[in-house]
């Protein structure tokens, strides 16, 4: 059902026994790239590429 909302109620020991099955694992972002990166920076300069050619183009049409 769309909007409905549903409230859950807790007592503490329900509450702590929860945390206690499903703890809160902290961890270090691994560094380097990612490939969702990678794609996004090739994206990035294949796009800055085809501005610059674009731009050429249009500067020979004008020259013409």
């Amino acid at each position: 059902m769309i909007g409905k909302v549903t409230v859950w109620h807790m007592t503490e020991e329900e509450r702590l026994a929860y945390i206690a099955k499903h703890p809160i694992i902290s961890y270090e972002k691994r560094s380097g790239q990612t490939f969702g990166m990678k794609n996004l920076e090739k994206l990035k300069a294949s796009s800055k590429n085809g501005a610059l050619s674009t731009k050429e183009m249009w500067q020979k049409r004008k020259s013409e």
